[in-house]
């Protein structure tokens, strides 16, 4: 299995130099490969045989470690191998704001003790917030800028140990009111991240306008900008990586509703539910339950809220109110969202990825 860990590196005033320095030789690599495509048909690997001619007249590609540079037309062929693929989005010239991460694909890096060896940068202090899992095998590392400062990437590859087995199962039901309602009662309340940012991101944003374009003022109203998002994007996923990772220690069996998020983002909730991130909660429930051996399953969503889970009696108007279920037909309450809960724990078909669209399948 390969997993990825990041890492806030350290670097000096040199190294810092260094860094920038690769990072703007690649994109300018980019600019010109992708110049040289649009002025005439030629491949990656021709491409590749005239890097040893560039690197000769220009010294300066020599301070960066070959295979990043290789690595850099492997990431424009495919830019253009998803564009001849889909028929839209042309790769486009990299300014100095779009361009912010180089890889080293296979070596010219090693981590050992709370040092990076980088290739043509020196050995890079590293905040080791975690250990490598015993046994990862490396294959990748990648350097990125960032408004907090460099990261580094490891891609690596183990062996998960499955946790103990378990036979509780669970129906998990998410909304915009309550984040997720559990059959067991247990809920977990909408945070609201981005909607209590509202007031900070305002301020931030009425700086950048008040600011005249290309000033070095704009510029560092901008970076507090970014920050802001920024900070508003870690507390997401800080509290999904919580939640998620509590759900599969606690269940053997994970049951959710295999919604067609992108579908959805479209009415009068949409900011609500993006703010919400469904598709990043579903997608770290799928990757943790199977590393985990844990089961998680995706049904189909049709009428949840609308069915009593004690008769079975399905009608729009047993949904009394956004929070509150009264069924027409018995005469059973409850609350709305535990109430789908049940059902969806009840539904033991799993939906079909394939003609849904939704990526949660049966682990």
């Amino acid at each position: 299995m390969l997993k990825a860990y990041r890492y806030k590196l350290e670097p000096n005033q040199s190294q810092r130099y260094a860094l920038a320095r690769a990072l703007d030789v690649c994109r300018e690599l980019y600019n010109d490969c992708l110049y040289q495509r649009k002025l005439q048909p030629i491949s990656r690997y021709e491409q590749s045989k005239q890097l040893t001619q560039l690197k000769a007249e220009f010294p300066v590609y020599k301070n960066v470690y070959s295979q990043v540079l290789q690595n850099v037309l492997d990431r424009l062929d495919k830019a253009f191998n998803s564009f001849f693929r889909s028929g839209f989005g042309f790769p486009r010239f990299k300014g100095a704001n779009r361009f912010d991460s180089f890889t080293y694909p296979q070596a010219g890096f090693s981590l050992g003790g709370r040092r990076l060896s980088l290739a043509k940068i020196g050995n890079v202090k590293v905040r080791l917030s975690r250990p490598l899992p015993r046994g990862a095998v490396v294959k990748t590392c990648t350097i990125k800028r960032s408004v907090n400062g460099w990261f580094a990437t490891l891609t690596f590859e183990h062996q998960p140990v499955p946790l103990p087995a378990n036979d509780l199962a669970v129906g998990i039901d998410v909304g915009v009111t309550t984040f997720a309602k559990f059959t067991d009662g247990t809920e977990i309340p909408n945070p609201r991240i981005y909607q209590n940012s509202q007031a900070k991101l305002r301020r931030a944003q009425r700086r950048v306008a008040r600011r005249k374009k290309g000033s070095h003022r704009r510029g560092r109203a901008v970076l507090l900008l970014e920050k802001v998002h920024q900070g508003i994007r870690h507390r997401r996923s800080d509290f999904l990586h919580k939640h998620s990772t509590a759900v599969i220690r606690k269940y053997g069996t994970v049951k959710v509703e295999g919604l067609n998020v992108s579908g959805m983002s479209g009415g009068n909730l949409a900011k609500q539910i993006l703010d919400c991130s469904w598709s990043e909660w579903f997608r770290q429930l799928r990757y943790k339950a199977e590393e985990a051996g844990r089961r998680l399953v995706a049904v189909d969503p049709k009428y949840t809220s609308q069915i009593c889970s004690q008769c079975g009696f399905k009608h729009p108007d047993n949904r009394k109110t956004q929070a509150d279920f009264a069924c027409l037909s018995c005469g059973y309450q409850d609350n709305a969202d535990h109430n789908a809960a049940v059902n969806i724990l009840a539904r033991n078909e799993p939906l079909d990825a394939n003609v849904s669209g939704v990526a949660l399948c049966v682990v």
